[in-house]
């Protein structure tokens, strides 16, 4: 058994990559890299494009991963989610008190 390394590398065979399909590269899309530091520093999201979920049906079916999330993102996503617990939480205690007062008025 031969051992690849700097020295023998040009006797094994060369094995790389051949892409057949198209690229799905979007022009004019590109950041310099001075961009690039200067949005992740900001704390701005680096990427420009619009992810696309297929397999989610609904948009209720899918909760994102916060690990993944930049720092603009997660912000986001934690008022969104705090407003939907404020909703719900008044929510109830209307039903309580709609309750409460059913209760008094039949006592």
């Amino acid at each position: 058994m031969k051992i690849k390394n700097m020295l023998n590398a040009h006797t094994f065979p060369k094995k790389y990559e051949v892409n057949k399909k198209p690229s799905m590269t979007i022009p004019d899309q590109a950041l310099s890299v001075r961009e690039i530091l200067s949005r992740f520093a900001r704390g701005i999201p680096v990427d420009q494009y619009t992810t696309i979920y297929e397999d989610v049906e609904s948009p209720d079916d899918f909760l994102p991963d916060p690990r993944t999330m930049d720092l603009a993102e997660r912000q986001q996503y934690a008022e969104m989610v705090q407003e939907e617990l404020n909703h719900i939480r008044s929510q109830a205690q209307q039903s309580e008190t709609v309750g409460l007062t059913k209760t008094e008025t039949e006592g």
